[in-house]
């Protein structure tokens, strides 16, 4: 059994791809990749713009030549285990492949005053490639001869396994595909754009061994080798509304190859029969949104990938003679965002990210093993430097992650059956998974573009086309230089504050000087800039008394307040003594004092049915006393209160006779009689329950209020 299901095992190397979203590139080119690959409807450059959607391409004007190349790492990793009657045998193997290539070249062309907009480009849009290398630890041959260095103990691969033990050895593959698109863009408006790209395309296929042939009884799988020619098509739409938002939409066709035709030989040199295969590149449909204001271009794509209805693709298990007839991957969705800021002159920062389902199912997992590039989550950073407006450097650094294995169980067409066509392997499991990083350089060469008023800002982007102006207000022009361009500045000739709209303020009010009456002395906005010295409400000029704050009714001169508590002697109901104004310049008591007396004068209890204190009483009666001392301007009243036991009449009177008591103390203890009163309230005013012994204990109390006047 185990050599039987190594010899079909060997399927799993046909899509090992170093690409981001399925075997397609997340994005092309340095400046795209680092925007996560988001172009459909921001459009920062044209190898990005003619990749994803070729009515962007409008955007640009001049002559642009765009080459960009990356250094591509990938460090997959394939796991299987295989249970058999003796053992169960387990392990993995890393990739060591090394680093991939990838290139990019685009130029765009087109006359100033024409609405047409031409390009071609040359980009390496999908490829894969693993070269996993053999694992020596495996139990014996073929033959039944025991391995005298295998260690039970250790961990053993059976895929990697050699050959002529029942595995199949070192696994290499390689795939590239490289797509020459030639672009026309028509701005119909503009504001709206229209873009065509039909494609044609090369792509080579190396494999050993290579599952798309019938494998032979005696040597296994073949090694070989193929290329194939292709061609397809892209159609995409763009507006710009002018204002900062954008949005795009385009459909790159299915690209159609003609058959892989295999030249084929056996690992040990002999010829192999030649094999044939199909393998298109998937329809793409791609909505994106931009938005651009001041340092900020933001960029959002939604990409659909067509894998279900693809040649190779769509087609999955096993042919008749046991090689593979295709890999059932599932359609997917790709989310890519990105967001440039240019606060730096001259160097503008962008981050970005791609999220990506996975097209590979658990049933079928076994056929693209080791698509390892099925990557969920891509993050990328990236820069230019401008040395100048015609050559610009472009930089990106990206990481990815499969965010965990896909997994599935070993298929073997030994096992099929009519209820299981694939021939899963009861407990065995084949998984992978994989990181990548990049680092992609790029030249950005700005060749041509008209620019009318000589400002260094071409027509294109010029707002201001007739008028020279800044660079940094596309440019317009700021004739007062004060950082506010003329159209937005309602004092262009005068240098003036942005919080104005560009007008001055000489005397640094907060009140500018158009609108300022005394536009040379700091003033307050409600005098329309002019000064209120004394701080009264009445403005300098209106003031009879400048130099002294006074009321509006009396013409900015103070009033007597001979107490000088700010309350005017003839609204003074204490003109002698200094008070607060809310009590009409009488003295009040603090409310945290107010607190604690109320608290001493509720714990002030008397002998039942009487107007004596009790004995513990004292200490609060000393406490309150105090409190007063320190307030003895102020009016107070002394209330008492009883619960609602026995008669009003008698309650009014036990209550009056113990304020009576309180009051008598106070006075007897210092405080003036004449700024003390008290009062009885009997049961009239409970605050507690007079149905519970709380509530009436609560009751029985007495208050000590200031009075306001």
């Amino acid at each position: 059994m185990l050599n039987k299901f190594v010899q079909y095992i060997l399927i799993f190397f046909s899509t090992a791809a170093i690409a981001q979203v399925g075997h397609i590139m997340q994005g092309a080119g340095a400046v795209n990749m680092s925007m996560g690959g988001a172009a459909t409807g921001q459009p920062l450059d044209i190898t990005g713009a003619m990749q994803w959607n070729p009515a962007a391409l409008s955007t640009f004007d001049g002559t642009k030549l765009k080459v960009d190349a990356g250094a591509f790492f990938s460090s997959p990793t394939v796991y299987s285990t295989l249970p058999t009657p003796n053992m169960t045998f387990s392990g993995s193997t890393e990739d060591d492949r090394g680093t991939s290539i990838l290139p990019a070249l685009a130029i765009s062309w087109g006359k100033e005053e024409s609405k047409s907009r031409f390009g071609v480009s040359a980009i390496g849009i999908s490829g894969f490639g693993v070269t996993f290398p053999v694992d020596e630890n495996y139990p014996g041959d073929r033959l039944g001869n025991p391995n005298p260095n295998f260690d039970p103990n250790a961990p053993s691969n059976p895929i990697n396994w050699p050959q002529f033990a029942g595995g199949f050895g070192r696994i290499e593959s390689d795939y590239m595909l490289l797509q020459v698109g030639f672009t026309w863009s028509y701005a119909i408006s503009e504001k709206f754009s229209i873009g065509l790209q039909p494609n044609f395309n090369y792509s080579s296929l190396k494999l050993e061994p290579n599952p798309l042939a019938n494998p032979s009884m005696q040597f296994g799988y073949p090694k070989g080798e193929a290329t194939a020619t292709g061609f397809g098509g892209q159609i995409g739409l763009f507006y710009d509304s002018l204002s900062g938002f954008k949005i795009g939409a385009s459909y790159k066709s299915q690209q159609y190859f003609s058959e892989f035709d295999f030249d084929n030989e056996y690992l040990d040199g002999s010829d192999a029969p030649s094999a044939k295969f199909t393998m298109n590149y998937p329809a793409i449909y791609s909505i994106g949104m931009g938005y651009s204001k001041g340092i900020v271009d933001f960029a959002l794509d939604y990409r659909y990938v067509d894998y279900e209805n693809t040649d190779g693709f769509k087609e999955s298990g096993w042919t008749q003679f046991a090689s593979v007839q295709g890999f059932g991957w599932e359609n997917i969705s790709v989310v890519s965002a990105g967001i440039q800021l240019s606060a730096i002159n001259r160097l503008p920062l962008r981050f970005g990210y791609t999220y990506s389902s996975n097209p590979i199912n658990e049933e079928l997992a076994f056929f693209s093993v080791p698509a390892t590039a099925i990557i969920a989550h891509a993050f990328q950073f990236g820069f230019s430097y401008e040395f100048t407006d015609n050559f610009i450097f472009d930089a990106v650094y990206h990481y990815g992650t499969s965010a965990g294995k896909t997994s599935g169980p070993l298929l073997n067409p030994g096992f099929i059956t009519p209820n299981d066509p694939l021939g899963a392997i009861p407990g065995s499991e084949v998984a992978y998974d994989m990181t990548t990083s990049m680092i992609m350089v790029g030249l950005n060469f700005n060749l041509g573009g008209k620019d009318t008023d000589g400002d260094g800002v071409k027509d294109k982007d010029d707002l201001c086309p007739e008028v020279a102006g800044l660079e940094q207000f596309n440019g317009c022009p700021d004739s007062d230089g004060d950082g506010i361009q003329d159209s937005e500045d309602a004092c262009p000739n005068e240098a003036g504050l942005a919080e104005f709209n560009g007008c001055p303020d000489r005397d640094g009010d907060g009140f500018p000087d158009k609108e300022d009456m005394c536009p040379d002395e700091a003033g307050l906005e409600q005098f329309n800039g002019c000064p209120d010295t004394d701080g009264d409400g009445v403005m300098d000029k209106n003031d009879e008394c400048p130099n002294e704050a006074g009321p509006v009714e009396n013409k900015g001169c103070p009033v007597k307040d001979q107490d000088g508590d700010g309350v005017p002697d003839a609204e003074d109901k204490c003109p002698g003594v200094a008070g607060v104004v809310e009590n009409y310049g009488c003295p009040m008591i603090t409310e945290a004092a107010q607190t604690e007396l109320t608290n001493l004068a509720r714990a002030i209890y008397f002998r039942t049915g009487k107007d004596s204190f009790t004995d513990e009483t004292s200490i609060r009666l000393e406490g309150v006393s105090k409190i007063l001392a320190e307030y003895k301007d102020v009016k107070f009243v002394v209330e008492g209160h009883t619960d609602n036991t026995g008669s009003d009449k008698i309650n009014n009177e036990l209550s009056q006779k113990r304020a009576d008591a309180v009051r008598n103390y106070l006075i007897e203890n210092g405080f003036p009689a004449e700024n003390i009163r008290s009062v009885g309230f009997g049961s009239a005013n409970p605050i507690g329950d007079n149905t519970t012994s709380k509530g009436r204990q609560q009751n029985r109390r007495v208050e000590i209020l200031a009075e306001k006047m």
